[in-house]
């Protein structure tokens, strides 16, 4: 065959064999119950948000704790149960670093976690931690813990919310246990995520009702803003809120708003990705 006449179908082929230039890959996102989410970074990172395994009724029945081996980064909210849930444990098996109120650094270590791996902070702090940029928010929930065989809550410090900036651009914030104030208008204008991770379980945090007025407040000065995740309600059992505080109830409540925001109500254990602007899949 003639040289001349291949030219053109080498170079047409060369040039899709070339990786897109400034595409940057997914981020995906896997929710296991309550306020447990994993994100695999497209650095090839795992993290993990308060990841609550055990006595979590939403858990995958068939997914072991001590399975739990590849990860790099925990974020922990606060000393309950449900907020820290398995850290500990993760973080021994792991390697992992834990990100945690300072005061309940003092948990940690007392559990056994090495002092190189437990990285204390409070709201304000910022940083990067397994090529994650963090910014840690206030919450105004209380947090406290349990020692083993000692039954007195110990001062765990004050609830933290998290915004994370993945490597593709994608800020996601995780608002934890924190009741409707004021200051979600700030966190949007001021850090404008495009994905939001709101509580709405009641009685301890949000209703429906409040999270999605939340959600208008941070679409203040926020054109990023697309995809809202409901977190800290159970779908296996009774929600301490009572029947009403469902994901099916927020999207009705953002639907009364009139925003033009997705709400994801995730199925535990699926993975969703998510892109540098907020599109999930």
């Amino acid at each position: 065959m003639n040289c001349r006449a291949l030219g053109p179908f080498l170079v047409a082929v060369a040039v899709l064999a070339l990786p897109a230039v400034g595409l940057a890959a997914d981020v995906e996102m896997t929710f296991y119950g309550n306020q447990h989410f994993k994100f695999a970074t497209p650095g090839g990172k795992v993290i993990l948000i308060n990841p609550w395994v055990t006595g979590n009724p939403d858990w995958p029945k068939d997914m072991k704790l001590q399975e739990i081996r590849r990860v790099d980064a925990i974020f922990v909210s606060g000393g309950h149960g449900d907020d820290m849930g398995q850290a500990d444990e993760i973080a021994k098996q792991s390697g992992a670093t834990i990100v945690t109120p300072a005061e309940l650094g003092g948990y940690f270590q007392q559990v056994g976690v090495p002092g190189t791996q437990i990285f204390g902070s409070a709201a304000g702090g910022q940083g990067t931690i397994a090529g994650v940029k963090y910014q840690i928010v206030q919450t105004h929930h209380g947090t406290g813990y349990a020692l083993p065989n000692n039954p007195i809550r110990q001062y765990g410090g004050i609830n933290a919310g998290y915004i994370l900036t993945f490597e593709n651009g994608l800020r996601v914030y995780f608002a934890s246990s924190s009741p409707l104030t004021i200051e979600f208008q700030l966190f949007g204008a001021r850090y404008q995520p495009h994905v939001a991770l709101l509580p709405i379980g009641g009685r301890f945090q949000m209703h429906p009702d409040d999270a999605a007025y939340a959600a208008k407040l941070l679409m203040t000065d926020n054109p990023n803003l697309k995809t809202l995740v409901p977190q800290h309600h159970r779908l296996n059992a009774p929600s301490p809120g009572g029947p009403g505080a469902t994901p099916e109830a927020f999207e009705a409540e953002v639907k009364k708003l009139g925003m033009p925001l997705r709400v994801l109500n995730p199925k535990i254990g699926q993975t969703y990705r998510i892109s540098g602007t907020g599109e999930v899949r």
